[in-house]
């Protein structure tokens, strides 16, 4: 190999690498998303729910849980069902308790909790949905 195409080879593996930089900071960065926040106003006594599409509010004599509606198997927004006291997923049957718990099912992980936050004056709440 002659100096020219050698020379040629360098320079493009370093015009190459150079133009691959943004591209691998892009995929590889680990991005900051700041929470969303919910607004549940109201006055809830112990023993209440309210359910949002993202979150499932329960007020308990030691204060408000939010539980993540979104079933850790695929991402399936799950339903509550009342009777029984568990969240049910519609799409595999996965199955958790009141408090997010794994019960049953193809999920193997609890359902996530978000921040609970109590508005002034106990108007309400204000949940950070991650």
């Amino acid at each position: 190999m002659d100096k020219r195409s050698f020379l040629k080879r360098v320079i493009f593996g370093v015009i190459s690498l150079c133009a691959s930089w943004p591209l691998y900071r892009f995929v590889t960065a680990e991005r900051f998303r700041p929470p969303k926040k919910v607004t549940v106003a109201g006055s809830f006594r112990a023993g209440q729910h309210v359910m949002e599409h993202d979150f499932a509010l329960f007020v308990t004599p030691d204060g408000p849980v939010a539980i993540s509606r979104r079933c850790t198997h695929l991402g399936c927004i799950i339903n509550y069902d009342e009777r029984k006291g568990q969240f049910i997923c519609p799409c595999h049957q996965s199955r958790f308790t009141r408090d997010g718990h794994y019960i049953a099912g193809p999920a193997k992980r609890d359902l996530p909790r978000y921040e609970v936050r109590t508005l002034e004056d106990n108007r309400g709440y204000v949940v950070l949905v991650t």
